[in-house]
């Protein structure tokens, strides 16, 4: 009698004898050279796949007799299908095997983002143990069989030469001319440039912009790699290019080319262009835009060339041009909230199975299928009863009761997966399931899809432990082993939420926690702490714990679209992607007021400059300007007040000028208080001269846009009393006095503003830098 491992064996074997093309799911493993083949089917692998012993495959049972025709079967098939080859090694054609695979898996979009260099797709990014050379030669043929496909679909090119076989086609001048260029380069690097006068007369030479070249080859002396040398002079050439094109004359002066806008100029006639037409790589333009950056920075250091600066743009670092920068109109945003809120509801449904009783045992003594009782409610009674209410899908299904059920269900209208969901089972915690927690994190944080798909289960902090603020972490550089322990102050970038923001993702990730935590005890360490990791369902690599890749998620895009109809203002189906949620994010903000301080403190920037970088690229310099001249007329319907009575035109203040100081505002600082009036320091007729040292002057304006400074300034006067003796010395009086005068302006019950007002101020105070309290700590 066979038994229950054995037959478990069969049924393997017949499926891959009737569909060769499953032989490429078989492991391969190493056997004892006894004929030209030096591999086989992996009987450690196909132990585990397939539950049965060692023991059963090697054929030491008392069913040996039966061993040698299924794995001949076996084997036979594999080499049929080009599994196995003769005189190749194991580790080799597994490799193979994986490379094939994965390459099987991949769509025409998702081929045409793969990274490439030199001409070839850059394995080793993709593959786990990646290696070519002897005993691997089987994978440079898999390399280019790859590389060929791509070339046929235009990906790579057809024309390029391997650098060993350029000298070859080169004249033999062709190294010559080199040299002499670069000597050139080099003794225009030496000249001193130091004033205009030093730059060379452009008529004296026949080379093309040489007061640019000499520029350029100034620049070149100070930085000491090749690459970056390289860089400067792509730079150089690129610039020249543009130049040509807008009609400026090869012989052109420096000062006549130079102006404030040029860069933008550049980025937006050139740069864009040559990007929309696929003729520049968009890996490569963030490069050639710094290099005329710091063409144009070294430009502004020489004396009477006129040349004082420059506006500066920003450059994507990668992805796809289009519509990259481009926010979401508001009929799409609606759209896609109501799809992505959809999406999280019906899986946080499917948490909890509760038990139903419906159905009948459809089972006879035998545990074989009684006539007329393949019915969806038996298939009910038989997950319920005999499955343990778990989960068992057509390659996991072992037992007699796992295959009738299957059978039943197979029969049915309903696919597999969408029975489990309609009886409230999440049947595997996949990518689908997991990848609307990330499109809903990217909606309302606005970050970019790298550092989520790197966000880990701690990286959310309800409360920092400085500020008592929460805030996401993100790291900028990843490490591994106890290395993150050390990186927090160094690598890590943080991003405060709002209240409302908090909430919603605290959510999110407790209920990815939640989703992922079965999961968790099989994914590899490396990946385990992950947020959004998931359980592979492909056909290939199926129950394989994977994290989240946001490089290869074009057809989710696609299936998301089409699954709820999202449309764009043309009726053509949206052009969605996680990178499009960012700007999207920041035109809300903008549209709802927001300062671009708290702009910038919400996109995570360092610097507010990075900001107006930001805002500049994404084309809302129109809507900025509006919301700027609507706040300026605000602030100054707050601040201006009635004149007092008096003789004097200086104390009349009839001009209502507002004094700006490091603090607040002056509205008159010809007339201080009294006890101003009384100090030694003062001198009748002249100005206050402790204006900007006083908060407790009748005539300081205090508005919402100082109180960020004034929490910082709190918050160091408090650091400082912590840290050193100085509440012992005279300034201790000081500080008491001014801490006191700030409790009346900070604090919520004794503030006129409101606690919305203060709570946008103390959060902007982490920005913020004091230097009123230098003298005392001196």
């Amino acid at each position: 009698m066979k038994t229950r491992q054995l037959l478990a064996v069969e049924s393997f074997v017949k499926d891959i004898v009737e569909n060769p093309s499953k032989a490429w799911e078989v492991p391969v493993g190493n056997k004892v050279k006894k004929d030209e083949y030096y591999a086989t089917a992996s009987y450690s692998r196909l132990s585990k796949e397939l539950g049965v012993s060692t023991q059963v495959l090697q054929g030491l049972t008392a069913a040996s007799d039966l061993y040698n025709p299924l794995m001949k079967k076996l084997n036979n098939t594999l080499k049929k299908e080009g599994v196995l080859l003769k005189r190749q090694g194991a580790s080799a054609l597994e490799l193979r095997r994986n490379t094939l695979n994965w390459w099987r898996s991949l769509s025409i979009e998702e081929k045409k983002e793969l990274d490439t260099f030199g001409n070839s797709v850059q394995f080793q990014k993709y593959i786990k143990g990646w290696r070519r050379g002897k005993g691997y030669e089987v994978i440079t043929d898999v390399c280019k069989q790859i590389n060929d496909e791509l070339i046929e679909l235009g990906i790579l090119s057809s024309e390029y030469v391997e650098t060993k076989d350029r000298e070859k086609s080169r004249d033999k001048s062709f190294f010559e001319r080199q040299r002499k260029e670069k000597e050139r380069w080099e003794e225009l690097g030496l000249l001193p440039l130091r004033t205009a006068d030093d730059l060379l007369d452009p008529n004296s030479s026949d080379e093309e912009f040489i007061q640019l070249k000499q520029l350029a080859s100034a620049l070149q002396q100070t930085v000491p790699s090749r690459s970056a040398k390289d860089n400067f002079r792509d730079g150089f050439n690129h610039l020249c290019r543009f130049l040509k094109a807008s009609g400026i004359p090869e012989n052109e002066t420096l000062k006549n080319i130079l102006n404030e806008f040029i860069l933008k100029r550049f980025k937006d006639d050139y740069i864009l262009p040559a990007l929309d037409s696929s003729e520049m790589s968009p890996n490569s333009a963030p490069t050639i835009v710094s290099a005329v950056r710091g063409l144009l920075k070294r430009a502004k250091s020489i004396k009477e060339l006129d040349f004082h600066g420059f506006y500066d743009v920003e450059m994507i670092t990668k992805g796809r041009t289009g519509d990259y920068y481009k926010p979401y109109s508001m009929k799409e945003r609606v759209a896609i909230d109501a799809a992505i809120r959809s999406d999280l509801q019906e899986i946080k449904k499917l948490t909890t199975y509760v038990m139903t009783g419906i159905g009948e045992n459809p089972l006879d003594e035998k545990e074989k299928l009684k006539a007329g009782m393949g019915t969806l409610d038996n298939a009910r009674f038989l997950f319920e009863n005999h499955l343990n209410c778990q989960p068992v899908f057509n390659h996991t299904a072992r037992s007699r009761p796992e295959r009738t059920f299957l059978s039943i269900v197979n029969k049915s209208e309903l696919g597999l997966h969408d029975l489990y969901r309609s009886w409230g089972i999440v049947p595997i915690v996949d990518a689908d399931v997991i990848k609307p927690f990330l499109l809903r994190l990217a909606q309302i944080t606005g970050m970019n899809a790298e550092p989520l798909s790197d966000l880990t289960l701690d990286d959310f902090l309800p409360e920092h432990p400085i500020t008592g603020k929460p805030c996401l972490r993100y790291w900028k550089e990843r490490s591994t082993g106890e290395k993150e322990m050390h990186l927090d102050l160094f690598e890590a970038k943080l991003q405060w939420l709002t209240r409302k923001q908090s909430k919603e993702i605290a959510d999110i990730f407790e209920s990815v926690k939640v989703l992922t935590a079965p999961i968790r005890k099989e994914a590899p360490e490396e990946i385990n702490d992950l947020l959004f990791i998931y359980k592979s369902s492909g056909q290939n690599s199926y129950g394989i714990i994977k994290r989240i890749n946001t490089s290869y998620m074009t057809h989710f895009y696609k299936k998301f679209v089409a699954r709820h109809n999202l449309v764009s203002t043309t009726g053509q189906p949206v052009s969605f992607s996680i990178s499009r949620f960012r700007p999207t994010f920041v035109s809300e903000l903008i549209e709802a007021g927001v300062s671009i301080r708290e702009i910038q403190l919400l996109l995570g920037h360092g610097n507010i400059q990075t900001t107006i970088n930001y805002l500049d690229r994404l084309d809302f310099n129109r809507v900025a300007r509006q919301k700027l001249s609507d706040t300026l007329q605000n602030i100054h319907k707050k601040v201006m007040i009635p004149p007092k009575s008096g003789t004097n035109k200086y104390l009349e203040n009839k001009e209502l000028i507002i004094f700006s100081t490091p603090l607040a505002g002056c509205s008159n600082l010809f007339s201080p208080p009294d006890f101003i009036k009384n100090s030694s320091l003062y001198e009748k007729g002249q100005p206050c001269s402790q204006y900007n040292k006083c908060l407790s002057c009748e005539n300081v304006m205090i508005i919402a846009e100082h109180l960020p400074m004034l929490f910082a300034m709190k918050r160091d006067y408090m650091i400082l009393m912590q840290r050193n003796r100085i509440m012992d010395t005279p300034y201790g009086v000081v500080i008491e006095e001014n801490l006191a005068v700030l409790d009346e302006i900070l604090n919520p019950k004794k503030s006129d503003f409101s606690e919305e007002e203060l709570e946008t101020g103390e959060r902007l105070s982490m920005f913020e830098q004091t230097a009123y309290v230098d003298g005392a700590t001196a």
